[in-house]
């Protein structure tokens, strides 16, 4: 059974929104009212930029002339004056975002884009336990992958689109994707929520005496439940001369190389429930010769995970209109298990409650101002590791796509 996806894009002048999720996704309320004040806060940013100078003064100057004559009024005069001084802070600081350096980078020169896009989501989960006697076993296991195409539309700001499933997977479980990004030349964010409930396929097994890592290789393998959200805020530091847009949304163009340092910060959540009970026999053994160890016997992982990031982006003009980008993000942070009481000098003093995750990008783009073409990757790795036992969860977005500007804008005619 297949599932039909929806992609719907918001681009600005230099960022991009995307929310991706397949039809089966369902989301508790705690979650959903916080991707709906996402989903409120990006047309609020973007609306703001359309109320500047003499516009923003026209416009509470409409307002107050259609009140009964108390616009006169010594406070409402203050009050007048105090929304126009927010509204200019606003706008710089909102204006701020895409301040950079055009010898560097090129804007967008066209109000509308139409694109076709390829979109690729594929998951790796390992399970890694060490028995006492310093057996290694792993598992290595991956939900059936999504791959999806169909057309965007955008117009300025607002970038809409429908991409069809075209995999025709066999679903053995229910399976939700929904991932969020926003980039600017100065801050970005992600956001991803990933839910798989028995969908996976056994890739290979390691450290089970006398069997053949290979011999599960695509066996079905119900007994897996896992849940990933995560969101992260970074900052780039060299924002007037290097484009994260440029590598990853088409909406600026990048005409000289550049990198740039980075600094983040987030937070995700783990939640896997495992039945080892469901794995193929001739991993578990008879009564007799049990294979696996006791490490690899858990039921549930859920822990929280605080961290901040640092990294480098680097964006390579190795052409005329030719990029190629690429970035890292590593991270460190506090791993705290759910229901898990530490006190302050225990999370200092305890190198188990520290973990790390990675965030990688590459992006190639040839971009002429007109027409546009190209591919990202953009990976996320989540760690954890607990006594004898590690899992690892490996998350990636590939896309490929193709598209042209037209109706240029009034100010570049």
């Amino acid at each position: 059974m297949s599932h039909n996806t929806n992609d719907f894009t918001n681009v600005s002048h230099s960022r991009c929104y995307r929310i991706s999720s397949t039809s089966s996704i369902k989301i508790g309320w705690g979650k959903r009212a916080f991707v709906w004040c996402i989903m409120l806060c990006v047309p609020i940013l973007l609306f703001s930029q359309q109320i500047t100078g003499d516009k923003f003064d026209s416009y509470v100057d409409s307002l107050s002339s259609d009140t009964i004559h108390i616009s006169h009024h010594p406070k409402m005069q203050k009050l007048k004056k105090k929304v126009k001084h927010t509204g200019s802070i606003l706008y710089r600081f909102v204006k701020s975002f895409d301040d950079y350096d055009t010898t560097y980078i090129s804007p967008n020169y066209y109000n509308y884009t139409a694109m076709l896009q390829n979109t690729n989501y594929f998951q790796v989960y390992k399970l890694q336990g060490r028995g006492e006697n310093g057996i290694r076993q792993t598992i290595a296991t991956k939900p059936a992958p999504n791959v999806k195409i169909g057309p965007y539309f955008g117009w300025r700001w607002i970038f809409l689109g429908y991409t069809f499933d075209v995999s025709h997977p066999k679903a053995l479980g229910e399976s939700s994707e929904l991932d969020f990004s926003l980039y600017s030349s100065m801050l970005g964010c992600d956001f991803v929520y990933i839910k798989n409930t028995g969908n996976y396929r056994l890739r290979r097994a390691t450290g089970f005496e006398g069997v053949d890592p290979y011999a599960v290789h695509n066996m079905a393998f119900t007994g897996l439940d896992a849940k990933t959200l995560s969101f992260s805020a970074y900052y780039v530091f060299n924002h007037r001369h290097f484009s994260y847009p440029a590598a990853y949304n088409q909406s600026t163009v990048q005409r000289k190389s550049c990198g740039s340092a980075l600094l983040g910060m987030g937070y995700s959540n783990q939640h896997v429930s495992f039945d080892y009970t469901k794995l193929p026999q001739i991993l578990l053994g008879g009564a007799d010769n049990d294979r696996i160890v006791d490490e690899l016997k858990f039921s549930k992982v859920n822990y929280d995970y605080y961290y901040v990031s640092a990294g480098y982006g680097y964006n390579w003009v190795f052409a005329r209109n030719c990029l190629l980008g690429a970035s890292v993000m590593p991270s460190v942070g506090i791993r705290k298990a759910k229901g898990e009481k530490l006190k302050g000098n225990e999370v200092l003093m305890d190198l188990k409650n520290f973990s790390c995750d990675v965030t990688s990008r590459v992006g190639l783009v040839w971009n002429n101002a007109h027409w546009f073409a190209g591919a990202s990757f953009i990976s996320h790795l989540y760690m954890y590791r607990k006594d004898r036992l590690s899992l690892t969860n490996s998350v990636n977005f590939a896309n490929i796509y193709v598209g042209f500007f037209f109706n240029r804008k009034k100010q570049y005619r």
